[in-house]
Formats: structure tokens, C-alpha cells, sequence
């Protein structure tokens, strides 16, 4: 039996494309997680986000998707593996609040 192979390119398009779904996608749940904190009591550490859009899922994902298109215009989404491993420290330290506080 013959095995087919697939080209390089279509295997690195298919990375580039799951990374940035991942990417946001933890957006969304970071913003999610966010607002569910802050409901609970919690505080916004970041001051950048404390002007009440951190918790916005629409508008973290329309700058998640922002960051990714300019990355791949850019050539430079390898940095979204990296950003992926940032977020999923941020969720989890959101979904600590949120355990916290309940």
C-alpha cells in the first residue's frame, strides 16, 4: 500500500490555522472567565483592561483576531505557540479567581 504524503506548506497552513483559532478562542474564555470574576468580586490586575472592556468577549476576540492577522501578514505566527502557552496561564489563573471566589 502506498502512503501519500502531504505537502509541507498544506501541513504548516493547517498549524497556523489551529493555532490562531486556539488563540482566539482563549481569548474568548479569558474574557468570560474575566467577567465571571469580577461578578463574583474579583479585581482587574491588568490596567490596561480596567476600563471594562476585559471582560467584553466581542471585543477581546475582534483584538485576538487583530493580533493574528497581523502575525500571519507579518510572518511571524510561529509567536502564536508561544501567545497559545501565555493564554493558557491566564486562563488558569482567571479560572482560580473564579474558583476562589465561589
Amino acid at each position: 500500500m502506498v502512503k501519500l504524503k502531504r505537502p509541507a506548506a498544506e501541513t504548516v497552513l493547517n498549524r497556523t490555522i489551529l493555532l490562531c483559532v486556539v488563540f482566539v478562542g482563549l481569548n474568548i474564555l479569558d474574557a468570560w472567565l474575566t467577567g465571571t470574576a469580577l461578578g463574583a468580586g474579583s479585581h482587574e490586575l491588568n490596567p490596561f483592561l480596567g476600563a471594562g472592556f476585559g471582560s467584553s468577549m466581542l471585543v477581546k476576540a475582534l483584538i485576538a483576531l487583530g493580533v493574528v492577522v497581523a502575525l500571519v501578514f507579518l510572518k511571524r505566527d510561529r509567536l502564536l505557540k508561544l501567545l497559545n502557552y501565555g493564554m493558557v496561564l491566564v486562563c488558569a489563573w482567571n479560572a482560580l479567581a473564579v474558583w476562589s471566589w465561589r
